[in-house]
């Protein structure tokens, strides 16, 4: 684009003078804004509550009365929880609610449950567990997914699995499977009863019928 008009210099030469709207304006270059995303933790630490809040969660004036005791006994707020969630955890929940201080305080403090909770909880090398934190799971003692069944014993339900599979098939008049699939839950709890009933694996397929159905390699 050719300038719009021309500045003299002083010494009669001329310069070419381009328009206000194609000067270089800093402003009119594109800027690159830096924004910095500030995080903030959102999760806070669900803590046990104090006396005074634990008073506005109990009912009855003997409630009340127990709470007193608890404090004149030394307990802080924090070995309370626990023993109020020892006592009852509302299902669902992971840590105590106003029920829970309610049956812990109709026990007192003087409760043997009470004593030997608190003895627990002051024990050399013993530490306080979080306030809020997951129930572990319970399992059932013939649950197959229990983590207290041993490596041997697994294996030993692995055999009779095999064993039962070649019973069925044979009063089916089939032939013995060559796969062997995982047991199913409920013949896995099954055969676990039998087991823990005849306490070793050569009992149990000797007492079971099992033990014309093992393969030719396999002696019991």
């Amino acid at each position: 684009m050719a300038p719009t008009h021309y500045l003299e210099k002083g010494d009669g030469t001329q310069v070419p003078r381009w328009s206000r709207s194609r000067r270089a304006c800093p402003f009119n270059q594109p800027q690159t804004i830096t924004h910095e995303r500030r995080t903030t933790n959102r999760h806070t630490c669900r803590a046990a509550p104090d006396f005074k809040q634990v008073r506005s969660y109990l009912r009855t004036i003997e409630q009340r009365e127990a709470l007193v005791g608890f404090i004149r006994a030394g307990w802080s707020p924090t070995e309370l929880a626990e023993f109020a969630r020892a006592v009852y955890l509302a299902p669902g929940k992971t840590y105590p609610t106003a029920a829970s201080y309610q049956y812990a305080t109709e026990k007192r403090a003087d409760h043997p449950y009470a004593v030997e909770t608190l003895t627990s909880l002051r024990a050399p090398g013993s530490t306080m567990p979080p306030f809020d934190r997951l129930v572990p799971k319970e399992y059932e003692w013939d649950d197959p997914d229990n983590p207290k069944h041993t490596a041997e014993l697994r294996a030993e339900i692995e055999v009779m699995g095999r064993l039962w599979r070649n019973r069925e098939a044979s009063f089916r008049e089939e032939p013995w499977p060559t796969k062997h699939p995982l047991i199913p839950r409920t013949l896995w709890s099954r055969l676990f009863r039998l087991r823990n009933r005849y306490h070793s694996l050569m009992n149990t397929v000797q007492f079971e019928g099992l033990l014309g159905f093992s393969e030719p390699s396999r002696s019991y």
